[in-house]
């Protein structure tokens, strides 16, 4: 398919090296690791709508392009995903706005009555571009870095008092690899699940159904069981934190932090992120990144107590077609 000067195939799996490098050289202090980009890839739905191409301009690959969307007996809403992007030097306004159209087109073709779509908070050429196709701003996502070595000793601090806490409320904290319970993975499921529906969002969530398909969230390659923690009470897992932490390139970052609500506002959640934190540590991190809605308050805060500094935003906008 051709779109103006620019001729889109499709994408395979192998292509998602490139996606990667064309993010990299877009945000260089923020690098996208091609393995763990290729991994999160394969996790959508086995029923989900995924359509990802591959833009030359000039006969070389100089971007991407992908719309997606949950089935729609599962988004009666009727929420898709769009976006594009293109390398630095073949990057234009009029390029990623025409890539936009066809997207939205094939998206509306397909029954999505809405769309959205990320940018930057720095990226103004992406911002315009959306602005100018009749997108808003929605909502914003926080990123933050937590320079380990300035705020060791606070960590370390903030960790033993967790600790402390944490033995009076009869929460055990421990690395996945170490619990032998034979329903972990359901139990930890349940209460994933119910920690990622109340994290503030305007495409709704939707679980994944097949306990075999969520566990393969946890084959990514910047993820080991010995590095992932959890907090038990009882018979039942009601905290999860962990760190990705990439094997090519890129910041190692929190991947998922979460707990049963039965369990929220009594420091368990702290008290993970200050073991994956003091484990990264150990490990010789020089810093961590992490990123939540803007408006999930009680995580903002633990960031902020924590030592973590802002970094720009990510601006989800949407668009009714």
């Amino acid at each position: 398919m051709r779109i103006g000067d620019m001729e889109l195939r499709p994408a395979t799996l192998d292509d998602a090296a490139l996606a990667a490098d064309v993010d990299t050289e877009l945000r260089p202090d923020d690098p996208t690791d091609p393995g763990i980009l290729r991994h999160w890839w394969t996790l959508q739905a086995v029923d989900a709508v995924v359509t990802r191409s591959i833009v030359r301009v000039a006969g070389r690959d100089e971007g991407y392009a992908v719309w997606l969307h949950t089935v729609w007996s599962k988004m009666p809403e009727r929420f898709a995903r769009v976006n594009a992007e293109l390398r630095p030097a073949s990057r234009t306004a009029e390029r990623l706005d025409a890539l936009h159209a066809h997207l939205e087109d094939a998206a509306r073709g397909d029954g999505a009555r809405k769309v959205t779509s990320w940018a930057w908070e720095w990226d103004e050429l992406r911002r315009r571009m959306l602005e100018r196709r009749g997108y808003r701003e929605e909502r914003r996502e926080r990123f933050w870095e937590l320079d380990l070595a300035r705020n060791r000793e606070r960590i370390a601090a903030m960790a033993e008092e967790s600790r402390r806490r944490m033995e009076r409320e009869g929460v055990r904290l421990l690395t996945l690899d170490r619990d032998g319970d034979g329903r972990k993975w359901e139990k930890l499921k349940r209460m994933s699940d119910e920690a990622e529906a109340d994290v503030p969002t305007t495409v709704p969530h939707v679980p994944v159904d097949d306990l075999a398909q969520w566990m393969k969230w946890f084959e990514a390659p910047g993820l080991r069981p010995d590095r992932i923690w959890i907090a038990r009470e009882g018979d039942d897992i009601v905290g999860i934190s962990m760190l990705s932490y990439p094997p090519t390139r890129g910041v190692v970052m929190t991947d998922w932090t979460g707990t049963a609500r039965r369990a929220r506002g009594r420091g368990v959640a702290r008290a993970l992120k200050c073991e994956t934190v003091m484990q990264a540590i150990a490990l010789g991190v020089d810093r961590v990144r992490t990123d939540n809605d803007s408006t999930n308050a009680p995580i903002l805060h633990i960031n902020e107590s924590m030592g973590y500094t802002r970094r720009p935003d990510a601006v989800q906008y949407l668009r009714t077609l």
